[in-house]
């Protein structure tokens, strides 16, 4: 009998503990991966004034919910001295469901800003 009250513990225990980072969201949410070999000081999404700050080279940023998101918008990045932009090519794109989802940014050897949109 204590072995089969154990074994409920335990898978019990088990499926309350397993829940995933994504399944408390109630709007999309989008991190930064810096893929340049510089820190970015801040990015600033221009659409909805939200700001992230110190993502180091090769490094994250945290996650931030938007009340409306797409798969590019536009932002501006601080890194050292100097500023970059970046402007989507397409406009209008459908806004992203409820989710994770990754920028990745790259600033080519040009200074030009490279998007890689990624879902997590």
């Amino acid at each position: 009998m204590k072995r089969v009250l154990l074994a409920l513990f335990i898978i019990t225990l088990g499926l309350v503990a397993c829940t995933d980072r994504d399944d408390e969201l109630t709007t999309a949410n989008i991190r930064i991966k810096n893929n340049s070999a510089i820190a970015f000081n801040l990015v600033e999404v221009i659409t909805d004034s939200l700001f992230y700050e110190n993502i180091a080279a090769d490094g994250f940023s945290e996650y931030i919910e938007y009340e409306e998101a797409f798969e590019a918008m536009p932002f501006t990045i601080e890194a050292d001295s100097a500023n970059y932009n970046f402007t989507p090519a397409q406009q209008g794109l459908e806004p992203l469901p409820v989710g994770l989802y990754t920028y990745e940014v790259t600033i080519d050897e040009a200074g030009e800003v490279v998007l890689s949109f990624k879902v997590d």
